[in-house]
């Protein structure tokens, strides 16, 4: 297990010390998965408060498809801390001087072939019937299995989000309704368990992805990848890549970090 005792550990401090900052809870979450799983690692750069893209972190997932090549799924990830018993909807709205975040997010998505995810920090926890009700695009099987586990991390999609949301007049977003489609970091340790669930489940981010989106999806071939993702990749292990940063700065486009998890066997 690497996600679910990462996401109890969140809860934890939120509920010891509510006043933590959402980049702390991020830089320790990473920390502490890489720390856990020599599959996952991340490289963090110099932070843009005014980022044009609105997303804090690249993620890239690595699989293979039925040929037994590599593949990547690209996601985009915006870190949120949620406030309870609140109206939430201002920090959802939130907006900078290149626009509204959630816009920035989901159009950088589009153009990078990615998925625009929400990361929510938060201890408030879902109601089951409610999520088999609002998330379409992750396995009744996997949530269920989720159900008993404490978070205090969440991932929804921004697309939904957005529809959900924005899509409707003004009303107040209290952090259960968010929670309540959003789902737990946990669940990742049964979907990466093997690379079959990998698979599945990926593919039904991709779908996703394409409902809203006529192009190739967020699957991407690994002789495609951009160059600093392929020197991340090739060479983690290696040195601290302290020259990542300055090398690919123009490819990089504002991010905070990259992050990659390799569900390879």
């Amino acid at each position: 297990m690497v996600f679910h005792p990462t996401s109890r550990q969140c809860y934890d401090w939120l509920n010891n010390q509510s006043f933590v900052k959402e980049e702390s809870l991020t830089d320790w979450l990473l920390y502490n998965i890489s720390n856990l799983s020599s599959k996952i690692y991340y490289k963090t750069f110099t932070r843009n408060e005014e980022a044009f893209n609105g997303s804090d972190w690249e993620w890239w997932i690595l699989s293979y498809n039925s040929n037994y090549e590599t593949t990547a799924y690209r996601l985009l990830v915006q870190a949120k801390k949620l406030r309870p018993n609140v109206d939430n909807y201002p920090l959802i709205h939130y907006s900078n001087k290149n626009g509204m975040q959630i816009d920035l997010l989901i159009e950088a998505a589009k153009t990078r072939h990615a998925l625009p995810l929400y990361a929510y920090y938060s201890c408030c926890q879902p109601d089951i019937n409610k999520q088999l009700f609002n998330i379409n695009y992750v396995s009744k099987e996997s949530l269920m299995w989720c159900d008993p586990c404490i978070n205090g991390c969440f991932l929804t999609s921004a697309l939904a989000l957005q529809k959900n949301i924005f899509g409707y007049p003004r009303r107040k977003i209290l952090e259960e309704e968010l929670i309540n489609a959003s789902f737990g970091l946990s669940l990742l340790d049964v979907i990466f368990k093997d690379a079959e669930s990998s698979r599945k489940f990926l593919n039904q981010l991709n779908s996703h992805f394409m409902n809203f989106f006529n192009n190739k999806g967020i699957v991407h071939n690994y002789k495609d990848l951009p160059t600093y993702v392929q020197t991340f990749i090739g060479r983690n292990r290696q040195d601290n890549l302290s020259w990542l940063e300055d090398e690919f700065r123009y490819e990089l486009d504002d991010l905070a970090g990259v992050v990659v998890i390799d569900t390879r066997e």
